[in-house]
């Protein structure tokens, strides 16, 4: 944990970074964000201190690994861009130390929890060659009256994968949550959700703390004889001490001098702990935009309607993460000419229902002529077999053209009256 701490938040041991950019001469002083926040003795839900609970990891990892497994491709004109370096970066690896799906998982915990992420992109002869993590402290900076295409800079303090110094839109990509300050950076919602975040950490605590005090029914020791040597208090605190931790659950202590356990009234049910910790995890999942099924949470989905939530969970969830990403890279295709162009990423491998739903729906697609067989293999990750390229027509439909007469694929005009012309 200590070294993915490191490796997510930046590894400078100052309070304070100083960055020189080297294009416009200024200093800029900033809070080191890799110094971990904490309130009282237990670590803060604000930033990477949220991962300390079960329910917000959950909720994060369940979206990352749905964006890490998405294919991504270049499209332009409506038809896709073969080879395209952007592409190969996110289907192959990002940079020399990470796949692209450890980019992914990166962004979308770095996002959530400090509410934007920067990801630096590095040029050779004009094409993206590698997309490097920003780890370190960002300003960015805008400027109306710099040229189009400088108006906004990020000045980068620099760390173990990115130089100092300042970089623009096609060269640091700045992707943020969907609630923002300043249009600029986004919302945390590790903070956002802080106090349930909290609460979900204090109860894990708590239940730690019953299996490590050997206290698993609530109660306590009575002791009926009024004056009893220290030396037996001691033999009565070791016997408790003795059935702490999970290993010992459930063995019965010995107790000496008429000392008996007396269960509480207020059992563990009473409390309603189980409850509480429901109710939490739901809360956490709303400030996370993930449906509680998702992270093993069952009420309220059936068998029936699973593949109907997995579908919402898709449109509402992953998609307008996904959008901003394939927005965001805008400027990298703008400065490689290719300024109608756009990163796409391939949703439907997540929305694929049973096999029956499956092949009903490529059926209704490839008789309308909309896929072509070979599209249908490529979509179930099928090897591809030469001759099933050329698209079905339907016969039995046609084109009603301005003069009321009906082009057929392969056949002449028909008249509006029905008589074939000669």
């Amino acid at each position: 944990m200590g070294r993915f701490r490191d490796f997510l938040m930046g590894r400078n041991e100052e309070d304070v970074v100083t960055i020189v950019s080297e294009a416009e001469p200024r200093v800029v002083t900033l809070t080191n964000p890799s110094l971990p926040v904490r309130y009282g003795s237990s670590p803060s839900p604000q930033g990477y201190g949220a991962l300390l609970s079960v329910d917000y990891a959950a909720c994060e990892q369940t979206k990352a690994r749905s964006m890490a497994s998405l294919p991504a491709r270049v499209m332009s004109g409506g038809h896709v861009v073969d080879g395209h370096p952007l592409a190969a970066l996110f289907n192959g690896r990002a940079n020399e130390a990470m796949t692209s799906a450890a980019l992914m998982d990166w962004h979308r915990l770095r996002t959530d929890t400090f509410g934007t992420s920067y990801v630096r992109v590095e040029w050779f002869k004009g094409a993206p060659v590698a997309l490097w993590p920003v780890i370190g402290a960002v300003i960015p900076d805008f400027d109306i009256n710099r040229p189009k295409g400088r108006k906004l800079a990020f000045d980068l303090a620099g760390d173990e994968y990115n130089p100092r110094g300042r970089y623009f839109a096609h060269e640091v990509v700045a992707v943020s949550t969907h609630l923002t300050k300043d249009a600029l950076k986004g919302v945390s919602l590790a903070t956002t959700a802080a106090q349930q975040v909290g609460l979900s950490i204090e109860l894990e605590q708590f239940y730690r703390s019953l299996l490590d005090n050997g206290n698993h029914h609530l109660g306590h020791v009575e002791i009926s004889e009024k004056n009893i040597p220290p030396a037996a208090l001691e033999d009565l605190r070791a016997a408790i001490d003795a059935k702490a931790g999970t290993g010992e659950a459930g063995k019965a202590p010995i107790f000496a001098y008429g000392a008996h356990w007396i269960n509480d009234r207020m059992t563990m049910k009473d409390a309603s702990l189980v409850e509480q910790q429901e109710w939490i995890l739901r809360q956490v999942c709303r400030a996370c935009n993930v449906p509680t099924w998702k992270v093993y949470e069952a009420q309220g989905v059936s068998y029936a309607g699973s593949q109907q939530a997995n579908i919402d969970y898709v449109t509402d969830t992953i998609l307008p993460d996904v959008r901003a990403i394939e927005l965001a890279f805008a400027p990298v295709l703008e400065s490689m000419g290719q300024r109608g162009a756009q990163l796409k990423f391939n949703l439907r491998g997540l929305m694929r229902g049973d096999d029956a739903s499956r092949a009903s729906y490529y059926r209704e697609m490839t008789y309308a002529g909309i896929y072509a067989r070979a599209d249908v293999r490529e979509l179930e990750d099928m090897e591809p077999i030469a001759g099933l390229e050329k698209p079905y027509f339907p016969l039995n439909y046609g084109e009603v053209e301005q003069d009321g007469s009906v082009t057929v694929h392969g056949a002449e005009k028909t008249p509006a009256d029905g008589n074939q012309q000669k």
